[in-house]
Order: structure tokens, then C-alpha cells, then sequence
């Protein structure tokens, strides 16, 4: 192994390794931000997986539900005329709930330290993602009375949605397990 020693301006050795890492990366400021602890938990997998697909139906405009000629998205209620797709109405509610959901999400995985608050944090993710579910089904019935029908069509995406709320139970359920692990561990000190 090859090893390129030098002295910083504090008079500290810093050493360059071939095969490791230097040593100033452990006191690198980004490293104790990115902790391998908080990837090696499985409620986090669960939350970075429920922010990917929160992010999937609003960046790829999924279809939510339709009814005849319109269609439902994160975003609008759009109205395929003539072959031309026109915006009946804003559904920008939808997707201003998904984001702060996938805010709630995002805050929550990086809140790991404190379990307590992280727990709040996906519950209220939760309760947001169940507003969304709400949401569509009021703007479909919206799209209905546009369209004079009320057959309305839910399309399969919005069993992301349904997914997301699986995934948030299953990570408080493993919040609740490393709270439960901590506390007994300090209860044995």
C-alpha cells in the first residue's frame, strides 16, 4: 500500500492512502450528514421508496382517473379535443399535497437521530397521503359532473398511492422496533 504522509498547517498528519480513504474525509463536514446508519435502517429504504414514487406521479403526470374524454393528473384535469389535450381545470391541490408529503418524507429520513419526531413526521406523510387519496376521488367526481357522466375510470397508478400508505406503516412499524431496541439497550447500562 502506497502512503503519502504530510503535516497540515495545525501540525496534524494527514495521510494519503492508495486503498482507503484519507484521513481528512473523516472530518469532512458532508460525511456526518450522509451517516451509514441511516441507510443500513429498513424504514428508510421503506421512506426513499415512497418519495420515489410520490416523485413518479408528479413528474410523469400519471393518469389518476378519467371519464370519457377527460383525465385526471397530479396536476390538471385535461380534456382530449379533436386530438389536441386541453386543460379543463387546475388540480394543482393534488400535487402541492404530494409535495409536502414528499417533504414530510425526505425530513423524516433525514430525522433519524431523533426517533420520536421521525415517527410525527411519517405519520403526518400518512395522514397527507390520505388526503391525496381524498383529493382524487373529489376531483374525479369534479371530472364526472364535467362530463355528465359519473362512470368514472380509476386508473391503475393510483394504486401507487395505496402503496405509499403500505410503505408508512411499515416504516413507523421499524421506527417503533429501533426505539424499542434503544431503549432496551440503555435500560441494560
Amino acid at each position: 500500500m502506497l502512503k503519502i504522509c504530510c503535516y497540515s498547517a495545525i501540525g496534524r498528519q494527514l495521510s494519503i492512502c492508495l486503498f482507503s480513504f484519507p484521513v481528512w474525509w473523516y472530518s469532512f463536514p458532508l460525511r456526518h450528514k450522509i451517516d451509514s446508519t441511516m441507510i443500513q435502517r429498513i424504514q428508510t429504504v421503506y421512506l426513499a421508496i415512497a418519495a420515489i414514487l410520490s416523485m413518479l406521479i408528479v413528474f410523469l403526470k400519471l393518469t389518476l382517473a378519467s371519464v370519457g374524454e377527460y383525465e385526471l393528473t397530479a396536476v390538471s384535469v385535461n380534456l382530449m379535443k379533436d386530438g389536441v389535450l386541453e386543460t379543463a381545470m387546475s388540480s394543482f391541490a393534488i400535487a402541492g399535497a404530494i409535495m409536502f408529503g414528499l417533504f414530510l418524507t425526505v425530513y423524516g429520513i433525514m430525522q433519524y437521530k431523533n426517533r420520536k419526531f421521525q415517527i410525527k413526521l411519517v405519520q403526518g406523510a400518512l395522514l397527507v397521503q390520505w388526503i391525496v387519496v381524498g383529493l382524487v376521488f373529489f376531483y374525479a367526481d369534479k371530472m364526472g359532473v364535467l362530463a355528465e357522466s359519473y362512470s368514472v375510470f380509476y386508473s391503475p397508478s393510483l394504486a401507487i398511492l395505496l402503496v405509499n400508505v403500505v410503505l408508512y406503516f411499515l416504516a413507523i412499524r421499524g421506527i417503533k422496533k429501533d426505539d424499542a431496541l434503544v431503549r432496551s439497550a440503555d435500560r441494560l447500562r
